[in-house]
Parts: C-alpha cells; structure tokens; sequence
C-alpha cells in the first residue's frame, strides 16, 4: 500500500492539517454521523551513541485528537477539534536553547539595553542564546489545538486555539519517521538539533483562520489551496513553539502581537509525475518595546516530487527573529526517499544558521522503516549533527564546532 494515499482522504474530510502525519498515510476513526472521530499518534525513540541527547536515551511523543463535527440543516459542515501532545525530548524547553558561552557584553555576543543595563537575548523564532541556562525541560504536556470550525462554502473557517496559515499546508520532502527528522525533528537525537524551516510565528496561539477549498483539478490546470489567519497576541508556550518573554539571569527576548500569516499550497500532475509547491510569509508586531526588537517577519518554500516508488523534496525558511537589524535565522532542508514493498528508505540533509548568537550546523540523516500492518511503523538510522558555536576570549569572540552521532530506533503506532 502506498503510504502517502490515505492523507490526501483525510486532509479533505477533516480539514484539520496542523502538523506531519505519524506514518505517511493517516486514519481517523469514527462510527457514524455526528458521533467524534478520534486520533492518536504515539512514538518512541531509543538511542544508543556517546553522543546521543545527554538527557537520557529514551524518548518519547504521544500527540492525540478529538474531533466532532456536523451539519446543519443547509448542509454546511461545523464542528470542533481538541488535540494535545505529551512529549518527552533532550531537555531543551520547546526549541532553541542555549548555544556556546558568549555572556551578554563580551565581545559581540548577543545583547541589548534595558533602562540602561547589558541583558542578554533569547532570538525570537530559533530560540537560541548565547548567555544564561533554562532549566531542563523533562516531560512536556501542551495543548495544541481547541478550535470551532464552520464551512462558509468555499472553505473554512476557525476561531481558537491552533496551527497559523502559514502552517496549515506546508510541503516538504519525504522523511521515514515522525520523531526522528534531520528538519526539525520532534525530538533532538544528539542535542545539537537546530534546523526547522516549519513556519511557528504564530505558534499554537488563539487565532481566526480560514483555510479555502482546493480550486482546480491536479490532473489539468493544478490545485491551489490558500490560508490565512490573525493572531492577537502570542503568550503560550506549547511542546514545538514558546513566547518566550523573560528567562533566567535578565534574559529577555521579544514578544509578538496582532500576527497576520498567509499559506498557499499548488500541486499538478503530469503523466506519472506529482508536483507540489507551498509558501508561507507571516508578519507581526513587537509588544515589550525594547529598542533593537523588532516584529516578527518570517517567509518559507517548500516543494515536493513523487513518481512511483521514488520521491524528493525541499523546505526553505528565513526570519528575521524579532530583531531590528543583524539577526536573521534562516533553514532549509532536502530530502529523497525510495518505497519498496512495506520498506521506506529516506536521506535527509538539514542546515541552518543564525546571526543573532552567532552559530550555525548541519544534520544528516539516514534511516529506514518498514509499515507493519495499517498501524505500525517500526525501523532505525544514524544521525549526524555539527554546530559551530560562541565562545567569549578575552582577545573577542571565537567558535568552536561541536559534533554528535546517535545510532536510533523508532517505533510508532496509530489509532
């Protein structure tokens, strides 16, 4: 069975995109009517390295969600979805975390004034810092979707809590697992994880979206899909994205407001060819009105190529972090993967950058899982990671390369 043919179903049927399926294909179960559909993914990872997540090496993610929905008497489509996640990952809190050892006035380590004092900055979108420790994150609980939902004819709309437009259809290249990804994985192998081209601007923060219909046949003209959503104020931190606000040892960063995001995803196909395209942009306000942040500007790409057993794909991100001048992150990611049988076999190769801390690093990735009936996914692979990192001298700023190998193992199952 192909496992990319039961997502297309269900995206259709349920509208509630928010995130990559735990196998490649998804099942939502349900009886009849108007009685709830009920999903739940739950991965596992065991790792085995020197250099494997110093928190421990067993991970963990269990994401889970309620949908109910029905019609009225026009026949127009209404409902509401509630979802949450529990994970346990290498300790950093949400994404990001602290890189290298350049405290906040040494040298050109990241840093701005506050009422006249040196504080050091957490970026705004990667997460990174370059000064002061959080502590250790163990098992995370958030939630990640509560909205209602109404079909207006040519689309939907939602009011609530969940993903941003930008995030609701993004296309990206074929992984073999759920947890275990060179781009942005769920959970981070070596701790040295630091590419994500997933747009999180708004992150799971209460929003009103709409989500169009797919105008266009893929097999003639193509398939466009467009979203758009606002979001009034960023305050949540949830397992995948964190409004930061202050941290440990005067540890500020910035803060978001009135967030505007825009999606489109196109797909065509061409004989044995499937193409397709997605882009995102996201642009906000800066709320705690230091001077050097600034509001939240974000684009993405993505692009996606199957035919037959054979796919391949690409993500882009770049943000400008919350900062006013000098601290852009940017990511991107490629991938390509062979189906045999129940087999998958992918390649990932992830890097990223980020001028505000001054660090930049690659992952690579290459695993293999194999679909065990309609509800297991079991396999492993190796993960390399590198970082270039800051170090404060007293001669000024240097860097320093980290590296990290984990040997793993993933087992997934649906319901």
């Amino acid at each position: 069975m192909k496992r990319t043919s039961s997502a297309i179903i269900v995206a259709a049927l349920s509208g509630a995109i928010a995130g990559p399926p735990a196998f490649s294909q998804s099942i939502l179960n349900s009886t009849d009517g108007d009685l709830p559909e009920v999903r739940i993914d739950v991965g596992a990872v065991w790792l085995a390295g020197d250099d494997a997540a110093p928190s421990g090496k067993f991970l963990y993610d269990i994401d889970a969600e309620l949908a109910f929905e029905s019609f009225t008497d026009s026949g127009r489509r209404w409902g509401f979805v509630l979802g949450g996640r529990v994970e346990r990952d290498s300790g950093r809190r949400s994404w990001g975390g602290r890189v290298g050892d350049c405290p906040a006035g040494s040298a050109d380590c990241a840093a701005v004034r506050v009422d006249g004092s040196v504080r050091p900055v957490r970026a705004g979108v990667s997460g990174f810092q370059s000064d002061a420790t959080d502590s250790a994150d163990g098992v995370r609980v958030a939630l990640q979707s509560g909205y209602g939902f109404i079909d207006i004819g040519w689309g939907e709309v939602r009011l609530g809590y969940g993903a941003g437009a930008a995030d609701l259809d993004p296309e990206r290249g074929p992984s073999a697992f759920r947890l275990s990804r060179a781009d942005g994985g769920r959970v981070d192998l070596t701790g040295l994880s630091g590419a994500r081209t997933r747009n999180l601007s708004s992150g799971n923060a209460f929003k009103l979206a709409y989500r169009s219909i797919a105008i266009g046949q893929s097999s003639s003209v193509g398939s466009l899909r467009i979203a758009s959503s606002f979001t009034p104020r960023i305050v949540d931190c949830g397992v995948d994205h964190c409004a930061w606000q202050d941290g440990p040892a005067g540890l500020v960063g910035p803060a978001f407001e009135n967030v505007w995001e825009f999606g489109a995803r196109y797909e065509i196909l061409r004989g044995e060819n499937e193409f397709a395209f997605s882009l995102g942009f996201s642009e906000g306000a800066e709320a705690s009105g230091i001077a050097g942040f600034a509001g939240v500007s974000t684009q993405d790409a993505g692009f996606h190529w199957s035919r037959g057993p054979v796919s391949a794909g690409a993500r882009w991100l770049r943000s400008n972090n919350g900062i006013a001048s000098d601290g852009a992150y940017e990511a991107w990611s490629v991938s390509a993967a062979y189906e045999h049988g129940a087999w998958l076999t992918a390649f990932e190769l992830a890097r990223f950058s980020d001028d505000l801390v001054h660090v930049d690093g690659q992952t690579l990735q290459v695993s293999a899982s194999r679909l065990i009936g309609e509800r297991w996914v079991l396999g492993g692979g190796i993960q390399a990671s590198s970082r270039d990192e800051p170090v404060a001298t007293p001669l000024g700023r240097t860097q320093i390369e980290r590296t990290g190998t984990a040997f793993f193992t993933e087992l997934g199952w649906q319901f």
